[in-house]
């Protein structure tokens, strides 16, 4: 979707004037939208609420040098010489992780709250972590399922499209499991310049200046990110969060517009499980003028989803300026 994403804004500000003007992300979510602005030169400010997401700002837009060593994956590895909590193996073993895995999670956790790794290794350490939980489970759904069968080993009751990712989970234990997936995120560590912050979207838009900002709230009527990642959340801030408002019915779709007003270039990418193409080109319509509206298919959670809501899914990206 970046390609055509970028390949969009294209048409409303040449690609050779991109180095050195802002681009705007207030919902980054996994990074992958901020990432590539940054790769084109654009300087970047990203934000999320939760630290799951932010944590990729902090490690990968705000950081253009800092990369992981062997020794950094090692050392969040080894085993503390004094209690320390578990919070994983306690709470959520076996019903979402096993012991070999919530006990690898706990020592991680120890030393990333020691606050003796100083940023942004300890956000790029964090970002491992996170990417490792997520391999963890089928489909990255970190809200157990069957996960509490396969960790007792009784894989007659694990469906079995999922025996297989909860039998290769074991080779995650390894220390090469873990810098592999160490290497992946150094991919994403290159010259640039941006900054990441962590804050309510409308307190962010209240001070982010810039020239070209994505609008990318959550999809109404879809999965909502705070119960899917509600164990990721409990682990990393100790809290879970609501659902956001963006995820309901009467998304404050005009409000977060208005919020927008200052920044003349606008990329808005929505689906429409909730919200029709006629009612938010009229929504933007009222703050920019639209200079483009793409309607793409696409098939979510494909595995699970009926073949009749995958027909149906459409996602609208719109570029709109002053």
């Amino acid at each position: 979707m970046c390609a055509v994403l970028f390949a969009l804004l294209d048409e409303a500000v040449e690609r050779a004037r991109w180095p050195g003007m802002t681009f705007v992300d207030p919902f980054m979510g996994g990074g992958s939208v901020s990432l590539y602005a940054k790769a084109f030169g654009l300087r970047v400010i990203c934000n999320d609420l939760a630290r799951r997401c932010a944590v990729v700002g902090q490690a990968l837009i705000a950081n253009s040098a800092v990369r992981l060593s062997q020794a950094d994956v090692a050392a969040i590895l080894r085993k503390p010489r004094k209690t320390y909590a578990r919070l994983a193996e306690q709470e959520f073993c076996p019903a979402v992780f096993s012991r070999e895995h919530a006990q690898l999670i706990d020592r991680a956790l120890h030393w990333l709250r020691t606050g003796q790794i100083p940023e942004p290794r300890r956000s790029l350490l964090t970002l491992l972590l996170v990417k490792w939980i997520l391999r963890l489970q089928p489909m990255s759904m970190l809200r157990g399922t069957d996960a509490r069968a396969a960790a007792g080993e009784d894989y007659d009751r694990v469906s079995p499209r999922r025996v297989g990712h909860y039998l290769r989970s074991q080779e995650l234990l390894a220390p090469a499991a873990w810098w592999a997936i160490a290497r992946e995120v150094n991919l994403g560590v290159f010259a640039g310049e941006g900054e990441a912050h962590q804050q309510d979207v409308f307190d962010f838009l209240n001070d982010a200046q810039g020239d070209i900002i994505y609008v990318d709230a959550p999809y109404p009527g879809t999965t909502c990110y705070e119960k899917e990642y509600a164990v990721l959340d409990h682990l990393l801030e100790g809290r879970e969060y609501e659902r956001s408002d963006f995820s309901g019915a009467a998304p404050p779709l005009d409000e977060l517009f208005r919020a927008c007003k200052r920044i003349p270039v606008w990329l808005v990418s929505l689906g429409n499980a909730v919200i029709g193409k006629e009612e938010l080109v009229n929504l933007i319509s009222r703050h920019r003028d639209i200079r483009r509206v793409l309607e793409i298919p696409y098939r979510h959670l494909e595995s699970i989803a009926s073949e009749e809501k995958n027909a149906k899914n459409k996602e609208y990206l719109i570029l709109a300026t002053c």
